[in-house]
């Protein structure tokens, strides 16, 4: 319990600092829906990231909450843009910005919030300013490498596993990456352990993402806060279906794909059919190794740092709660 509320305490901070900072108004179709998308809620799982790092390492957040407030209003950017190439009409319960107003206006914003989260990091002296800055350039063109890897799934019917991981490592694990080293960069650590800090962020993030395509189709819906099985329905090419699809042979390779593919079978059915291909062949056990694989790799990676003996227990926990979704 005393952990929730410090996260807690991590997000009303993060949250004053957002509604100070992002004051422009006008014109008011431009950042309207940028205050909009950022009110929209959401975990802030990013900032709560680079908080918590801060206070692990120097027992204070004042000096992190830029560089967290730049990677959440990042973050939010791809998502206006994501939507706007989804044709998403929905996303955290509300309206996108592209169906609220309209594609151009999703498109500017995005732009904008892409452009004040380097803003926001001019907050620090120039020897973080640059650190920061230019990991946030290299994450940006990696987020935008896995979003057209991602696009570009959508088009056929195979995609090796090692094309997926790197796939979910550039449009997802990178941030979360960015976000544990922004952490250590405002608490000035050594060069090799904010290094460190970063493989850890990204081992997590690909552990996370393997466990949120899981979830969506095998979690508990009132849990997970989504409508299960959507991947299925939107013939998401997740590790789970690349898995099954290569155990596969025959008869029973084109029974799967043939339901896989169809836009005509009845949902539930399609759903439940496809679930059962994905626990015959293996790949539901496969998946859940590789997420305990990965979590494994951030662990040995936080017991290289060259830190307190406590400090690498209370990371490993954080890491832990953040994978099991209890942040």
């Amino acid at each position: 319990m005393l952990y929730l509320m410090i996260m807690k305490d991590y997000i009303q901070i993060f949250e004053d600092f957002l509604k100070k900072e992002i004051n422009y108004n006008a014109p008011a179709n431009l950042y309207e829906p940028v205050k909009y998308i950022l009110d929209s809620g959401g975990k802030r799982l990013r900032p709560l990231i680079v908080l918590y790092v801060s206070d692990l390492f120097t027992s204070n957040t004042s000096n992190a909450i830029p560089a967290a407030a730049a990677l959440e209003i990042f973050h939010n950017f791809t998502l206006a843009h994501d939507d706007i190439m989804d044709n998403s009409s929905m996303r955290r319960g509300k309206k996108t910005i592209n169906s609220k107003w309209d594609n151009n206006t999703g498109i500017l914003s995005g732009d904008v919030m892409l452009i004040i989260s380097y803003e926001i990091l001019n907050k620090y002296d120039d020897s973080k300013y640059v650190l920061l800055s230019k990991k946030l350039t290299e994450t940006s063109r990696l987020v935008c490498e896995g979003q057209q890897n991602d696009m570009d799934f959508s088009l056929v019917k195979e995609v090796l596993e090692e094309d997926y991981f790197n796939m979910i490592e550039n449009k997802t694990a990178v941030l979360i990456g960015c976000c544990y080293m922004f952490g250590g960069i405002v608490s000035d650590l050594n060069t090799k352990d904010i290094n460190i800090l970063y493989e850890v962020g990204k081992n997590l993030g690909i552990a996370f993402q393997l466990e949120d395509d899981l979830l969506d189709s095998f979690g508990d819906e009132a849990k997970f806060g989504k409508k299960i099985g959507g991947d299925i329905i939107e013939q998401k090419k997740t590790l789970l279906f690349i898995f099954t699809q290569a155990k596969l042979n025959g008869n029973q390779r084109v029974e799967f794909e043939n339901i896989f593919f169809s836009d005509e079978i009845q949902e539930a059915v399609k759903i439940n059919s496809i679930k059962t291909y994905y626990e015959s062949s293996g790949a539901v056990d496969y998946l859940k190794n590789k997420v305990q694989e990965y979590s494994i790799n951030a662990e040995k990676l936080i017991n290289q740092m060259q830190i307190d003996t406590n400090k690498k227990l209370e990371l490993i926990k954080f890491s832990e709660k953040l994978l099991n979704r209890e942040i």
